[in-house]
């Protein structure tokens, strides 16, 4: 079985040439069937070819019109939004798989039909995504929704793009918390209940490794001899390979001479999940005396952040980071400024009555 398409005809040599295309549908069918059981199997693949050429012949008359193919109208939009992820062919794949991640969080649903995606449930995830997660994290994920919606309007599985008018602002440099070189003094003496969690968080804060890095970093990516760690950045849906060399100092040194080393592929910290880990470093932080709201991933941002106060060079960070670009690691400037700003502003007033006396 195979579908013939008529494309018009084309003025060749004088002469009009009629134009067709050919789809082989893979479908077969019995050419003198014999049985009962070949009969019906010949009725069902001629109702799935029939069923087929139906559908492509709707989708043919509305396209170019602001109807809906009837066979798109009950696609299940998650599965649309996890196939994207699955196809999406650019290094920031990370960001439209945590966008997924909270719009299932966001819908509760395993179902959802294009025509729910109006402008009322677009708006109501800007604002969970608001709501939930902090800086820059927001714009980033909804931005990637937004291409989603574009992109599902272009494919005329949605009538119209209902995030077309929808923005979210974009946060000025980075609103996660860091810690001040006083509160990191204050955390190898205080109690943690968790050996491994303690130890890689500071060598988190001496490193600049994400929480990911840590977990997958074996040692056979440590050279103690020179005091290097070299390790491949992980790059989501990317054949790029970038390679981090990170010069190792004292601290960090110290914290992995307490580990006994094992073989080349043994990891060098074992944690809890996510979840546990930050529930670990909540509590622990928390008896330290420190209140602010610290996650794994505020030991990179300090890292980085203390280096800038320290006035490393911005492209000296960025490689330690393995940014792609200076872009990314700017952010911290404005962190920085901000926190010169606060210093200044806490300095004690001075009463400056009768100062020219």
């Amino acid at each position: 079985m195979y579908l013939d398409e008529y494309l018009g005809t084309k003025l060749v040599d004088g002469k009009n040439k009629t134009l067709r295309k050919l789809e082989y549908l893979s479908i077969n069918l019995r050419e003198n069937p014999k049985t009962p059981e070949e009969r019906v199997e010949n009725n069902n693949n001629l109702t799935l070819a029939e069923s087929i050429r139906s559908k492509r012949e709707e989708a043919k008359l509305t396209k170019g019109t602001s109807l809906v193919s009837s066979h798109l109208k009950n696609i299940n939009f998650i599965d649309y939004f996890q196939n994207h992820y699955d196809t999406y062919p650019n290094k920031d794949g990370r960001l439209v798989r945590a966008c997924l991640k909270y719009f299932k969080e966001f819908t509760s649903d395993a179902y959802l039909k294009p025509i729910e995606v109006d402008e009322a449930l677009v708006i109501d995830f800007k604002r969970y995504l608001e709501k939930n997660l902090n800086g820059d994290t927001p714009y980033n994920y909804f931005t990637k929704f937004k291409a989603l919606c574009k992109k599902a309007n272009k494919e005329r599985l949605l009538m119209y793009n209902p995030a077309e008018d929808i923005s979210i602002a974009r946060a000025e440099g980075l609103k996660k918390e860091i810690l001040s070189f006083d509160e990191i003094a204050l955390l190898p003496g205080t109690h943690c209940g968790n050996d491994q969690v303690k130890m890689a968080f500071l060598f988190s804060l001496n490193t600049g490794l994400r929480g990911v890095d840590i977990r997958n970093l074996v040692w056979k990516n440590i050279d103690l001899d020179r005091a290097q760690l070299r390790k491949r950045q992980p790059k989501v849906k990317s054949s790029r390979k970038v390679i981090v060399t990170i010069d190792l100092n004292a601290n960090a040194m110290e914290i992995l001479n307490l580990r006994e080393k094992g073989d080349p592929n043994d990891k060098v910290f074992t944690l809890p999940t996510t979840d546990g880990t930050n529930g670990v470093l909540r509590r622990w932080i928390g008896r330290a005396g420190i209140s602010k709201h610290i996650t794994f991933h505020c030991a990179r941002h300090t890292f980085a952040t203390n280096l800038l106060i320290g006035n490393a060079n911005i492209k000296t960070v960025s490689g330690l980071l393995g940014h792609a670009s200076l872009k990314h690691t700017e952010k911290y400037l404005h962190l920085v400024d901000e926190l010169k700003r606060k210093a200044v502003d806490s300095l004690p007033t001075i009463e400056l009555v009768n100062i020219k006396n």
